[in-house]
């Protein structure tokens, strides 16, 4: 810990170098119109050169954080965040693309249409709002209609907002009205579930040929990867050095949680109401707002600590702290009952979980800050080693992917893609703790060259030459039983078993199968006794002979058409939209700044 102490004892020296640091930031990055990747100032995109500002970006992202408190009481980390950010930004870029369209196709709002949209469908949140409900909370549309008659309100705001929606439902409109579904396309959906077939069959297991399958010649391996030559290409990728620390909750945090949990025992013991115990302190997101409320459950439905304290205590018994992989937990046994023979319970519980404390954060965070200002003037090796953290390196890893080690950190990945070999980085907070990285080695894109695939080569080779025995075998033994000769005879020849499988559907998993769509159709695609000819799958051969097959209740079909209709139409609609607008987006010029701000 002794470059921790020297850089204690010049904390201020620190602090003044980095103050003078931001301000020089500011005047060469901010002042002189963003020098940084040439971006225009406070612009954090831009979509066909309509740019999206920080402000707008920043007012969206911090609303969707507060929703996500709201929603789930809890204050979003990490993942979480960079969920959110994506969520924000897409939303921002489908939002200009979308208008765009709608010039593009002259598509307008005619003042008759908003005045018909704003008397006869009038938006959710009008209809949520206290004022047109009835007694029983249902939307009244005469009071709303009395609303839109009084000559003092101002619907403006409501008109305008109408007036950008009708567009985009017109593009929409647009897009569905090419969707048809026919009753041919019902049934089929319908035979997909319902129809069902069963077979024997015989497998030619590629894997069987393994000791007889010849080694690849040279010519063989090098004829091969000048063929797939550009399947060999390697993108551009980067590898890291990194000192990954990890916010670990310390001995005083674990004692404080004990501590809480005593107390916290204490108070429900002495008669305050449990359940309001568990809306205040329980950290169980799934039952603190029933008041801790587990329901009834059997031996192992629960944790073993858990489940073994809880069958232990009596009804109406307060217990705990029991320590789980959780954390600890409050017990309240509310009843106890027998169903067929076995024990149920009822229990509530107070859930803490082993965390660390905002001081204990706090600690880290500086120790990691320390670690990446002396990294600068020495190395990270020495530093680290110094205050007694491993530094790990990371496998090459390519643009916008999962980095080895760290995960899906898109912060990091930018960093790693615009930074000079060598370079150190700030500290960035990451699920897992606080992360102090060097940028060890970029690897430019290239071929592989053959030595290095020599070995994935030569295995393609010899799966594609025991696939070739396979089907080799397959064909004679299907010549034998065209021939006349019966399926149990040709499989002893093959030392083979004839294996029968269940029913299964056209979209069913099969069991000892799994899923072969070559094997399904043509299974569907014969009679009762047929046999079909060698079916390639993924690991072998098949020959396969229908033994039954049950076609679908065309009166169970009827009933149920239209709802079919209805649910492939809207299905055929989304991925229709989802097809259009990945091919605007994938042609529009979309320029990301998102990384020289988060």
């Amino acid at each position: 810990m002794a470059v921790m102490n020297r850089m204690r004892e010049n904390t201020k020296t620190i602090l003044l170098i980095l103050v003078f640091a931001f301000i020089l930031t500011i005047i060469f990055s901010w002042g002189m119109g963003g020098l940084k990747r040439n971006q225009p100032r406070g612009i954090i995109a831009s979509v066909n050169n309509v740019e999206i500002s920080y402000e707008q970006f920043n007012e969206r992202y911090r609303a969707a954080i507060q929703s996500q408190r709201d929603r789930t009481g809890s204050e979003p980390e990490g993942y979480q965040l960079r969920q959110i950010e994506n969520q924000v930004f897409e939303t921002l870029v489908q939002q200009i693309l979308l208008e765009q369209e709608v010039k593009r196709l002259k598509l307008h709002a005619t003042d008759q249409e908003i005045l018909d949209e704003i008397k006869n469908n009038p938006p959710e949140f009008l209809k949520s709002n206290a004022a047109f409900k009835d007694s029983s909370g249902a939307f009244d549309m005469n009071k709303y209609r009395q609303a839109l008659d009084n000559p003092a309100a101002d619907w403006r705001p409501i008109e305008n907002a109408i007036r950008s929606q009708i567009p985009r439902l017109k593009l929409f409109n647009l897009l569905r009205a090419s969707v048809v579904v026919t009753d041919d396309d019902a049934k089929l959906e319908y035979m997909k579930n319902n129809a069902k077939v069963k077979v024997n069959y015989l497998f030619y297991d590629a894997n069987s040929f393994t000791k007889s399958t010849p080694e690849p010649t040279e010519d063989e391996i090098t004829a091969f990867y000048n063929k797939h030559k550009d399947e060999f290409r390697e993108v551009e990728k980067r590898v890291l050095e990194y000192v990954l620390i990890d916010i670990k909750p310390t001995k005083v945090d674990t004692e404080a949680t004990f501590k809480q949990a005593q107390d916290i025992l204490k108070e429900a013991k002495s008669g305050e109401d449990f359940a309001q115990l568990a809306k205040l302190y329980s950290q169980d997101t799934g039952s603190a707002e029933k008041g801790g409320d587990l329901g009834y459950f059997a031996r192992g439905a629960m944790v073993k600590p858990f489940e073994e304290a809880a069958f232990a205590a009596k009804k109406g018994q307060i217990i705990g702290p029991i320590e789980s992989q959780y954390g600890l937990h409050i017990i309240k046994v509310i009843d106890k009952k027998r169903v067929k023979g076995k024990e149920e319970i009822k229990a509530s519980h107070i859930l803490l979980k082993f965390e660390a404390s905002p001081a204990t954060r706090e600690a880290l965070k500086d120790e990691a800050n320390y670690i990446a200002e002396y990294a600068k003037e020495s190395d990270l090796a020495t530093v680290a080693k110094a205050e007694g953290y491993e530094v790990k390196k990371t496998q090459p890893f390519a643009e916008e992917a999962f980095i080895p080690g760290i995960g899906m950190e898109r912060r990091v990945n930018r960093w790693a893609f615009r930074s000079g070999k060598g370079k150190l980085s700030d500290v960035f907070y990451l699920d897992k703790g606080y992360l102090v990285a060097s940028l060890a080695d970029i690897i430019k894109k290239h071929i592989k060259p053959l030595d290095e695939m020599r070995t994935q080569i030569v295995n393609t080779l010899k799966t594609e030459k025991r696939m070739e025995l396979a089907k080799a075998q397959c064909e004679a033994a299907y010549s034998k039983i065209k021939a006349g000769t019966p399926i149990d005879e040709v499989a002893a020849d093959d030392s083979l078993k004839v294996k029968e499988t269940d029913e299964f559907s056209m979209n069913g998993y099969v069991p000892g199968v799994g899923r072969e769509p070559r094997f399904v159709g043509a299974a569907f695609a014969l009679d009762i006794g047929e046999y079909s000819q060698p079916i390639e799958g993924t690991r072998g051969y098949y020959l396969l002979q229908v033994i039954d097959k049950k076609d679908i209740d065309e009166k169970a079909f009827e009933s149920q058409k239209e709802n079919l209709k209805k649910a492939l139409i809207a299905r055929k609609q989304q991925q229709l939209f989802g097809a259009w607008y990945s091919a605007i987006k994938k042609k529009a010029k979309i320029k990301d700044y998102r990384g020289d701000y988060l």
